[in-house]
């Protein structure tokens, strides 16, 4: 045969491979007009869901010689299980399999139920009822993107409680009539931790007074964490009898209540249409889950951009074991350390994952954690992502489970360097109202990191501390934590209803040889704890130049066990510095550089390189038209702060405290910045509660122009909440509202929270 023809005819027969192998770079998926029966190579011929795609890419990525692509349609990709991604699924020689929106629509993933079929249940109460699947189960319901409350008591204050080894006494006798008491909660707020606790029976001990038995292992769990063991309940939640404010709702699994198990119930917010809205049940517990097959043989080089992951819930406090934390959300079942662990819901877990990009994506309404990164991860970078309205943490590297042991993959020192968490990076990234659920949360927290950067991140708005970095206390001198960089972070309204934190918290040591660093911070209003605060073993760490503003305890807190700690460049309005007593040494703190024209410069500059405000705005400006506006996370002047108080003696606030200090003789303001999509005129709401001598000493300042003096009555005591309403006019997009004192008044004053509405 002719040696020419001969190779035309191969290299003809090899022409479809190659152009095969050309077009497969590239992957389509659409929810709405794809299906899975289709190429996914083009545009008009997409696949229906991800894990399809995942098939296409397996049988490709073996031979990559670029990035192949997995464009996602936009639609909402609803989740039953969650997509796991494994070794298989990773790219090869250095190139990457990247999931991204298709030019930047709108691309949900989501682990929602609609709810649909609402009807009139009580008539008198206003409360609605609808039918769910007996599979159903979950914690947590949104009204058209915001979560609703979880029917609960606003406060055990006026109930006679005791506790001991078998549960509560309490003096309230109506709670022998409540329905399903093995459904309620007990909820506590114990200094720095937030535990819960199921109520297993009530019942009668004598005439006055009823006996709560709680579930167990559960109540042992929470009743062993030395000083932070349950007391008295907080408040009770989960009991239809306590359905009695309006964005209430409660899931009746057993359906006494109705005659229909899985009946959902709803008392709905007066704006609020049953008929028209959007009404959302998380069930799915994980969105993705990225998983090697070992810590030798990890996941590689997959990108996810410009996702939206919604709606997930966590069940595990439902159970017997109910939420026993220890502290930053880590549950703790025992004193020994093998019975600590992370919260394992979270909407995109990783282990033994390296080179995985998250960026420009979004994780919202999430009744657990956005992400957990779990033994294993390297070089992996989350960045330019909003974090917000989130039950749990924000961000999570490494778990605790048998953390002493050197074998364990979540070691204090592994014995295999695989597991290590080594060189992932937290970049731009803007993490707000975490811990909404379980408050002993943090924003961004890791247990042994080495190489690690977390830089340009904003964290507001928290129960608890806004980082949390570290574990193990003194237990051992050194640990394999190193060269880990903080630096220009945006630390601002963190430590709003628990104690004993901080804006950025440290626990257990460094190893000597590589230091890490806190640089180039900018912290504002950290309430029950401190701005930089070094807890017991905390070394090797150099905390340079940060700016320090409106601390409520210390600017840098060094404690017990702490040493070779050096903090210079101390920029504040206030000198409190404290060290503890017990075994610190080789430490040095600089004196405080107060807040003047001669370090203006240097302040400013620390804090307009701070945070991730090139790329986000706060929560409140990002969404627009919402409704409830909470007073604790207003810009503030002068005396004015936010607090909860440490104790159980104010209660009916919504969110996570309100604002005080207004009695403190000097003219303080609160600013609401809002967001409308409509100019137009506009109901506002103030909720507060006063003492005498407050009308008319409150001025209502709107965009710059004040348009009267609100008439605030006396609420006669601290939790005895009224309302103030005024009718306004507003712009379109951007717009402050500002709570101005006119006169001084050494009479308490607390504010709540701002609802707006339209006019009809």
């Amino acid at each position: 045969m002719n040696t020419k023809f001969l190779k035309l005819i191969v290299l003809i027969s090899l022409l479809p491979l190659c152009l095969f192998s050309q077009s497969t770079n590239t992957f389509y998926i659409d929810p709405i007009k794809g299906e899975d029966s289709n190429s996914g190579t083009t545009l008009l011929s997409p696949f229906k869901t991800i894990e399809r795609a995942k098939v296409a890419v397996r049988k490709v990525n073996v031979r990559m010689k670029n990035d192949i692509y997995v464009y996602l349609r936009q639609g909402e990709y609803n989740l039953s299980t969650p997509v796991t991604f494994r070794t298989v699924d990773g790219g090869i020689n250095g190139h990457r399999i990247i999931y991204s929106a298709y030019k930047h629509e709108n691309v949900l993933v989501s682990g929602g139920l609609k709810v649909t079929g609402w009807k009139l249940f009580d008539k008198t109460r206003n409360i609605y009822a609808a039918a769910l699947a007996s599979t159903v189960d979950s914690r947590q319901l949104y009204v058209n993107g915001l979560r609703a409350i979880r029917a609960r008591s606003i406060g055990n204050e006026k109930r006679m409680i005791t506790v001991d080894n078998i549960g509560h006494l309490t003096s309230d006798i109506s709670m022998l009539k409540w329905k399903n008491p093995s459904y309620i909660e007990c909820v506590y707020r114990e200094i720095w931790t937030n535990p819960r606790c199921g109520i297993a029976s009530v019942k009668q001990q004598n005439d006055s007074t009823v006996r709560l038995i709680m579930k167990q292992p559960g109540w042992m769990n929470c009743r062993n964490k030395g000083i932070t063991s349950t007391r008295t309940p907080w408040y009770f939640e989960n009991a239809y009898e306590l359905l009695d404010e309006a964005g209430e709702w409660y899931l009746d699994k057993s359906g006494v209540i109705a005659g229909t198990p899985n009946t959902l119930f709803y008392k709905p917010q007066f704006w609020e249409s049953m008929t028209n809205d959007e009404f959302v049940v998380p069930l799915a517990e994980k969105l993705f889950v990225i998983k090697g097959e070992s810590a030798e043989k990890p996941v590689k080089n997959l990108c996810f951009e410009g996702l939206k992951f919604s709606y997930t819930t966590w069940l595990r406090p439902n159970s017997e074991r109910g939420h026993s934390d220890a502290q930053n959300n880590v549950l703790r079942e025992n004193k020994t350390g093998d019975g600590e662990s992370m919260a394992d819901g979270a909407a995109l877990s990783l282990k033994y994952a390296h080179s995985v990009d998250i960026r420009d994506c979004s994780f919202t309404q999430l009744g657990c954690a956005g992400i957990n990164m779990y033994a294993g991860c390297q070089d992996n970078c989350i960045q330019r992502s909003l974090f917000y309205d989130l039950s749990g943490t924000g961000i999570q590297m490494g778990d605790y489970k048998n953390w002493k042991d050197t074998l364990s993959e979540n070691s204090y020192n592994p014995a295999n360097p695989a597991f290590v968490l080594k060189g992932n990076k937290v970049l731009d990234n803007h993490i707000e109202c975490c811990g909404v659920e379980y408050r002993s949360a943090t924003g961004i927290a890791a247990a042994f990191p080495v190489d690690m950067l977390i830089k340009g991140n904003t964290i507001m708005n928290m129960p608890y501390s806004g980082m949390h970095i570290g574990w193990g206390w003194t237990t051992f001198p050194q640990t394999v934590m190193k060269n880990n960089v903080i630096t220009r972070n945006d630390v601002e309204n963190v430590m709003l209803e628990l104690a004993d934190g901080g804006s950025i918290y440290t626990l257990g040591g460094n190893t000597k040889d590589k230091w890490s660093y806190i640089t180039e911070n900018y912290m504002n209003r950290v309430m029950w704890g401190q701005c930089v605060y070094m807890d017991n073993g905390s070394s090797f760490y150099k905390i340079d130049n940060n700016v320090y503003k409106d601390g409520d305890d210390y600017n840098v807190k060094i404690n017990s066990g702490s040493h070779d700690i050096s903090a210079t460049g101390i920029y504040s309005n206030k000198k409190k510095d404290l060290v503890g007593k017990t075994g610190c040494y080789n430490y040095h703190i600089d004196s405080t550089q107060f807040f003047s024209s001669q370090n203006e410069k240097v302040v400013a500059q620390i804090r307009n390189n701070a945070g991730s405000k090139k790329y986000f705005s706060p929560a409140w400006q990002i969404f627009s038209d919402l409704k409830i506006y909470e007073a604790e996370n207003a810009e503030i002047s002068c005396k004015a702060y936010a607090t909860a108080g440490i104790g159980t003696h104010v209660f009916g606030y919504s969110g996570m405290g309100f604002l005080s200090g207004f009695d403190k003789n000097s003219l303080s303001a609160a600013t609401f910045t809002i967001n409308v999509s409509k100019p137009g005129t506009y109901n506002l709401k103030l909720k507060y509660a006063a003492s005498n001598g407050w009308e008319q000493k409150l001025a209502l300042v709107v965009n710059g122009a004040k348009t009267g003096l609100l008439d605030l009555k006396n609420t006669q005591s601290k939790d005895n909440w009224a309302e103030c309403s005024v009718v306004v006019r507003l712009k379109k997009g951007i717009n402050t509202i500002t709570c101005k004192m006119e006169e001084k008044n050494d009479q308490f004053l607390f504010l709540d929270r701002l609802l707006v509405t339209a006019s009809e």
